[in-house]
């Protein structure tokens, strides 16, 4: 295996005067050490790199299968040697002409199913916050219109009242990219933002334009409550409904869960959450 190794360590210099990053380096050299050790085990007689085949290459992939590496391992270890061929072969004296990593299938990491909030939970959570008061029923429109809606906690923060439509009950939104998405929202999210307008009119900030305002106002003098409030109410509001720590993201992954789960199409629910790419809508199925 000498003259293999000296071609990692060659291969390994190649790598470090390009743009690769150290910990990347590390991963690719730590790979080709695994093939490369496997390979000395597995084919006795292999030292020079004419003599790798496809199939040994295949069958280290197998070996990493019977290791129960995960999928996301055995594709970092697949384009390491895919990397490392590519080099040896570009080199004229190497002896290999052919890279026997060329026709590796690489096996594409599943996403982890998103996690979603029980029904329960969020019950539990809603009623946590029945009263009467101004932020009772802030925290009580803030929980409503990401459950309902979708809404990421900034684009929640950045809207005003003249968004708001509660005749038909929709939202008109600014996302990411500055695109602009009208969201519908229901009866009772509907119900409580009217109650919230109500407490919300005798505030200090009266009529001005952000929906949501904070109890104090920030350093600049404004009222609107910042996308960090928005976690901090959520994460307050946990605490005393005895719950455990739940991210505003988890309330948009609840969203999107219900919509595919009543049968929305894909399509549909990609637009309304305002996302560019299907893989996004993909991920969130998986649940």
């Amino acid at each position: 295996m000498d003259v293999l190794n000296e071609w990692l360590q060659e291969w390994v210099l190649d790598l470090q005067s390009g743009r690769p990053g150290v910990e990347t380096i590390k991963v690719y050299r730590r790979s080709i050490e695994q093939f490369l050790d496997w390979l000395s085990e597995a084919h006795r007689g292999v030292t020079e790199p004419a003599q790798v085949t496809d199939k040994m290459v295949k069958g280290w992939m197998r070996h990493l299968v019977d290791q129960n590496k995960a999928d996301s391992t055995r594709r970092v270890r697949g384009i390491a040697v895919r990397k490392f061929f590519d080099y040896v072969v570009g080199e004229p004296d190497s002896g290999l002409y052919v890279n026997p990593a060329a026709s590796l299938e690489l096996p594409m990491p599943k996403a982890p199913p998103v996690p979603v909030v029980p029904d329960e939970i969020l019950s539990k959570l809603l009623k946590s916050m029945n009263g009467a008061t101004y932020v009772d029923r802030r925290d009580t429109v803030i929980i409503r219109m990401l459950l309902d809606t979708g809404l990421r906690r900034a684009e929640l923060a950045g809207v005003n009242v003249d968004d708001v439509d509660l005749v038909h009950q929709q939202v008109l939104v600014l996302g990411k990219g500055g695109k602009k998405r009208l969201l519908p929202f229901g009866a009772k999210t509907a119900l409580a933002l009217r109650k919230y307008m109500r407490v919300r009119a005798s505030r200090a900030a009266g009529p001005a334009l952000p929906l949501l305002m904070s109890v104090r106002s920030n350093d600049t003098g404004g009222w609107r409550m910042t996308p960090g409030g928005v976690g901090e109410v959520l994460t307050r509001r946990c605490e005393q409904a005895g719950l455990d720590h739940l991210h505003p993201h988890q309330l948009r992954h609840t969203w999107a869960h219900d919509l595919l789960k009543s049968g929305a199409g894909e399509s549909d629910v990609e637009r309304l959450a305002g996302w560019s790419s299907p893989l996004m809508i993909r991920r969130y199925g998986a649940s």
